[in-house]
């Protein structure tokens, strides 16, 4: 593979879509969102936004001929999609729920052949065939969870439902006809199958305790293996004996437990090798950083497979077979770490990374032959570009970019940064410098990220910060702790400290002032749902520091958070809200904004959807009255059709216009 291609597919826009203004292009939603091949590597399916509508095009990928464009069956849109063979597609509906920032899967599945023909909804409430049983009702809403490599006519789904626990159903693609399989012993489950679509195990949480729990499935594997949980934290090789009693703890007979872990913790499921018995999974098993490790299910023999020195594992990248060739990292920069094996996977995956060394490769599916490969390319300064991979004929073609709207030239860099914090911590965060102008001379937006706990910022294209820098502003991202990514004692801290954290985005404004790469007095702090309320809380702790604050989808009053909005009523609920916040509610008043407003004193702007149950917009609304009471005028934006985020382009537009406006009107 020596040729890069630069030519486009027909059909593909390869064209950077020019807009007549700067903040209405970065308003813009992405316009390609996948692009996957077919099974006998001659199509490609391209979901993308044509006139506002987003529809899924299948095109002959030598031959350039679009074979068909598939709009969804009936109302709503085509959310993502999967190909069943080479003549069957399967998608998913997606609508705009007032509650969310983007648009959400309806729970309707959908097969069509790709000329459009022979069409059918399986499950969801449009779907055509129904039962006698509710437990057995195909119009409830469905996730795909597996396809079936041994039943092609057939895919297993997850119908979600109201008691305790989801159910796992074979449905037919051609007639909808529906077979019950399993039940999982956990909630919020996600599930390991072997190559052949045998189910192996499942990982979840405990619905009383809510932990993290792992439970094999009897009836795909072995009957004789041992059963433990950890071996006291070590990474050697171990065998920790656990009489084997089925059902237990789940109390069915379908299901063994296997392990658990707190509910903060990382126990995922990676892969599975039916060849060797042993199952992959990540987890932290007593460390501060979660690692590999590969579990002989027969012997009950574990071995660390590899763990990062600074950082916790990222993906985990496995074949077809259930062997782990790599991982990812996110140490500043993004790093790939392979490991010994063969593997067609591996060794395509390193000629892209050759191909573009400081980018995020992210591979997609593979044809049947293993000739042909989809992967999307992406760095910082690049949106996504999607490219075809033929290990035949030695080339890589583009296909097209995810981000029409977006001038891909025009992107700055982003640059990780680390420093010590007042106590001595380490902390670790990223500057997007102005593209206009030197960075000491241009005004900074501090701007922290939500969550807030377990989440992070990461080095990439990040749309919101490239368009501040686009405008002139630098933009400083700190992973603050109680982000995810770090370890668990980095990310542990913030429980009942969320105001005690912000010192870290005040500490690292003085480590890039004292080198002379910002003014951290010519500075706004912005953010939103968590770093809304860290944008408040912040200027109400520093109002000498910062020249303005905004608060987007803000959270105002954290002890109303025990009491409104879904947090408190989804699965974990209040406990949860215990576990992060604390139970003093004294405390709880003074890590609030509204508890506090006296003490803002920088220009204030609020933002907020009127739909927002996720930040109640009452305790906006609340908040904003109090500062009326206490005559601190301020300045809002509350958006009628929208909730914890913003979807429709024309209020992403005049929200960004807004904000722009303010940042220039305080910052110099």
């Amino acid at each position: 593979m020596k040729k890069l291609i630069t030519t486009c597919l027909i059909l593909i826009s390869c064209l950077f879509i020019q807009g007549n203004e700067n903040i209405k292009n970065f308003s813009q939603l992405p316009d390609t969102y996948d692009i996957k091949l077919s099974p006998n590597g001659e199509m490609i399916g391209v979901l993308r936004e044509i006139n506002g509508e987003r529809m899924l095009s299948i095109i002959n990928i030598d031959t350039k001929e679009l074979i068909f464009n598939h709009r969804y069956v009936k109302k709503g849109e085509i959310g993502g999609f999967e190909w069943l063979s080479d003549e069957r597609l399967l998608m998913s509906k997606i609508t705009t729920f007032a509650t969310r920032n983007s648009k959400f899967p309806t729970g309707e599945l959908y097969a069509v052949n790709i000329d459009g023909k022979k069409e059918i909804i399986l499950t969801g409430r449009q779907a055509k065939r129904s039962s006698d049983t509710a437990k057995d009702d195909p119009k409830k809403p469905a996730t795909l969870i597996d396809l079936l490599p041994e039943e092609p006519n057939k895919i297993m789904v997850q119908f979600f439902s109201s008691d305790e626990f989801w159910r796992l159903y074979k449905v037919d693609i051609f007639n909808g006809e529906i077979e019950r399989y399993a039940v999982p012993p956990v909630r919020q489950p996600y599930y390991q199958f072997d190559a052949n679509g045998q189910l192996i195990a499942v990982a979840g949480v405990n619905k009383d305790t809510f932990d993290l729990q792992i439970y094999l499935y009897n009836k795909n594997i072995p009957t004789e293996y041992f059963v433990g949980s950890s071996c006291s934290g070590s990474d050697v090789d171990c065998i920790e004996v656990v009489e084997r009693k089925a059902g237990s703890i789940s109390k069915n007979p379908d299901w063994t437990f296997w392990k658990s872990d707190s509910w903060d913790s990382r126990l995922e499921l990676v892969s599975y090798n039916k060849d060797n018995n042993t199952l992959v999974t990540v987890e932290n098993l007593g460390q501060d950083l979660s690692g590999i490790y590969r579990t002989n299910l027969t012997s009950g023999k574990r071995k660390l497979i590899y763990r990062h020195d600074t950082v916790d594992v990222g993906s985990v990248l496995t074949d077809d077979e259930g062997n782990v060739y790599g991982a990812t990292f996110m140490d500043g920069y993004p790093s790939l770490v392979f490991f010994k094996g063969d593997s067609k996977q591996k060794d395509r995956l390193k000629y892209v990374k050759g191909l573009f060394p400081n980018s995020l490769i992210s591979p997609s599916n593979m044809s049947d032959d293993e000739t042909r490969q989809t992967f999307m390319v992406s760095s910082d300064v690049n949106p996504g570009i999607f490219y075809l991979v033929d290990s035949e004929t030695e080339t890589v073609t583009p296909l097209g970019k995810f981000w029409g709207s977006i001038e891909y030239s025009k992107l700055v860099p982003v640059e990780p940064l680390s420093f010590k914090s007042r106590d001595g911590a380490t902390i670790h965060g990223y500057l997007t410098r102005s593209a206009i102008g030197n960075s000491k001379d241009s005004p900074t937006i501090v701007h922290p990220h939500g969550g807030p706990e377990g989440v992070r910022d990461r080095w990439g294209f990040d749309h919101r910060s490239q368009m501040l820098a686009s405008e002139g502003f630098n933009v400083l991202q700190i992973n603050f702790r109680g982000s995810g990514g770090y370890g668990l004692s980095y990310q542990r801290f913030i429980s009942g400290n969320w105001d005690g954290v912000l010192t870290d985005l005040f500490d690292g404004m003085e480590y890039l002032h004292n080198k002379g790469d910002i003014d951290q007095y010519n500075s706004c702090i912005y953010g939103g749902s968590y770093g809304g309320y860290a944008a408040t809380q912040g200027a109400i702790m520093r109002p000498d520091l910062f020249k303005c604050s905004v608060s987007d989808v803000g959270v105002y009053d954290l002890v109303n958070l025990f009491n409104t909005g879904d947090i408190q009523d989804s699965r974990g609920g209040k406990p949860q809200l215990i576990k992060r916040l604390g139970a003093d509610e004294e405390r709880h008043k003074e890590m609030s904004p509204h508890y506090n407003a006296e003490k803002l004193k920088v220009p204030f702007f609020m933002i907020h959807g009127k739909k927002d149950i996720r930040a109640p917009y009452e305790d906006a609304v609340k908040f904003s009255k109090k500062l009326d009471s206490i005559g601190f005028e301020h300045k809002k934006l509350f958006i009628a059709k929208e909730g914890h985020g913003y979807s429709d382009e024309e209020v992403r537009y005049e929200t960004n216009m807004e904000l722009i406006n303010f940042f220039k009107e305080h910052l110099n």
